[in-house]
């Protein structure tokens, strides 16, 4: 009998972001001297309150099963946030509590999608979102913006994008990659967009709590609260709270949609760790206003990072309104030469300068957007200056 060969599904593709991290950790084990300026994550530690809120619960011995949608507390105290920041009434029934901003992200999808349902997603995307609309079952519908524009999706944008079967829309502000935010106008234009064609709408709010002044976050549902039955907030405690490696999330949505996601969840992971819901618990609680703390510095090495970058001839790079990334455009670098190697394409630049200039960022392929290159901003200082710099130099030598 002939042995069968057994199929994998070939079409799952590793994180953009993740890919370069697990790359750095191996060339800093051969001893390599890599700065990475690659990673969604701050610089500084998680808030005090969350670890003796930890170390708390496991005093306590709250190590067991807990509610698959999250703690009441916890889920409570996120309905009560999202209730002063939009204005609207929020219970514990339309908060889901998930394994990180991601989970909660694909745990929607997977509940509102059947197979076949397009999803528009806006370009530059996040790396995971058209990924998570294929795994549920969706077609991503990917959307160009542009630079020269803010990266703002318009309404000619959006009815191009219309086609059968399209579903929902899943945006991201403060946007990742590019540090840019949807202005009341342009989010006007999706809120319309949403109701007249009767969709879902995804909002991707991780880094509302880092916005830099002038600018602010605007909730969708203070201005459109129309949408409040149509609409699934994402967001968590891994940006605001620097609790990246705590895995905490959470979806808010209309209850019955809410419900169908806390099933998905129930099947997959069941509830987010104990431990972890009560340190997140404890930050929300004990230190609301945790952000405001480092978003002064957080500012200062924006600009500079800002600054630096427009100094390379050829660069073009907006201004990030939050989040804590720069998106420069280098196009006009490649086809350039380093001795004799030709770079053709973002993805070789920045191996290039992995390889020959010991810095790690992020090539805008993992976002939908070859050309540009994804740079944090979110370390210390010396650590970030130093990065630049490389990038600076790696640029330069090109011929």
């Amino acid at each position: 009998m002939k042995k069968q060969k057994l199929k994998t599904n070939a079409n799952i593709k590793p994180s953009g972001t993740m890919s370069v991290f697990a790359r750095v950790q191996e060339l800093r084990q051969q001893g390599a001297n890599i700065v990475l300026l690659g990673v969604g994550e701050l610089d500084i530690n998680s808030p005090e309150s969350a670890k003796e809120g930890a170390i708390a619960a496991i005093r306590e011995n709250f190590t067991r099963y807990c509610n698959t949608s999250g703690i009441p507390e916890l889920r409570s105290e996120v309905a009560k946030h999202l209730g002063k920041q939009t204005g609207q009434r929020f219970f514990e029934s339309n908060v889901l509590i998930s394994n990180g901003a991601k989970q909660a992200t694909s745990n929607i999808l997977v509940a509102i999608l059947n197979k076949g349902d397009r999803v528009i997603i806006p370009v530059p995307y996040f790396t995971s979102h058209p990924i998570q609309v294929e795994l549920a079952g969706g077609k991503p519908v990917l959307v160009k913006t542009e630079q020269k524009n803010d990266y703002q999706i318009t309404k000619a944008d959006l009815n191009k994008s219309l086609l059968p079967k399209t579903k929902a829309i899943l945006i991201t502000s403060p946007q990742n990659p590019t540090g840019s935010m949807y202005s009341k106008e342009s989010l006007q234009v999706i809120a319309d967009f949403v109701i007249k064609n009767d969709l879902w709408l995804i909002s991707d709010e991780i880094y509302s709590d880092i916005v830099y002044a002038p600018s602010k976050f605007e909730p969708l549902l203070k201005f459109f609260p129309k949408l409040k039955s149509r609409l699934f907030i994402l967001n968590g405690f891994s940006k605001s709270y620097a609790m990246t490696g705590w895995r905490v999330g959470y979806a808010a949505g209309p209850e019955d949609v809410i419900k169908l996601a806390t099933n998905v969840q129930a099947n997959t992971t069941s509830n987010v760790c104990s431990i972890a819901q009560r340190a997140a618990l404890a930050a929300i609680l004990q230190e609301p206003d945790y952000p405001k703390g480092f978003l002064k510095e957080l500012t200062a090495k924006r600009d500079l990072a800002f600054e630096t970058i427009n100094t390379i001839k050829g660069i073009e790079c907006n201004l990030p309104k939050g989040a804590f990334y720069l998106f420069p455009d280098v196009k006009k670098f490649l086809g350039k030469k380093f001795k004799s190697k030709v770079i053709s394409t973002s993805r070789e630049l920045t191996e290039y300068l992995l390889n020959e200039q010991g810095v790690a960022v992020v090539p805008g392929e993992a976002f939908g957007a070859p050309g540009n290159i994804r740079i944090s901003f979110a370390l210390d200082k010396k650590t970030l200056e130093r990065g630049l710099l490389r990038i600076k130099k790696g640029l330069e030598l090109l011929k």
